[in-house]
């Protein structure tokens, strides 16, 4: 299961991206991807989770051998990809809308989605770089 879950995130996660970078404008881009797909991914992401949280502790998280033990797991793994898929959307989305309310050229914003998609805090940086010039970088 965790397989086709993973392969659906990744395959609609493109069109997501390619919906933001062309169609940055249309009225319902936002909706379908920040309410509508985000969304999605989250209730998967949930339901992933549910189903391997049986022995959770705080201390899951506190060493890289035991973050390494547990993806391991096909559902883990595939969880913490949909972790990255739904968070860099979100940033795709802020650095959209951002931009506009800066007046940065679309062109210019458009750079940095490919890098968020693929590298999300690198594609951040990129655009926090790009609006220093525009209104201060506020965030």
């Amino acid at each position: 299961m965790a397989h086709t879950i993973f392969t659906f995130t990744n395959t609609f996660s493109l069109f997501a991206w390619l919906l933001l970078l062309i169609l940055p404008n249309w009225k319902y881009t936002f909706k379908i991807l920040a309410s509508g797909w985000v969304v999605l991914l989250a209730l998967l992401y949930t339901f992933l989770l549910s189903r391997g949280l049986g022995d959770f502790s705080i201390e899951t998280f506190g060493s890289i051998e035991n973050i390494r033990a547990l993806f391991q797991d096909d559902a883990a793994l595939t969880a913490g990809w949909i972790h990255y898929l739904a968070f860099d959307m979100l940033v795709g989305c802020l650095i959209v809308h951002q931009s506009k309310e800066q007046g940065i050229p679309r062109w210019l914003y458009s750079i940095c989605l490919p890098f968020t998609f693929m590298f999300g805090p690198v594609g951040f940086l990129m655009y926090k770089l790009l609006s220093l010039k525009y209104k201060g970088g506020a965030i």
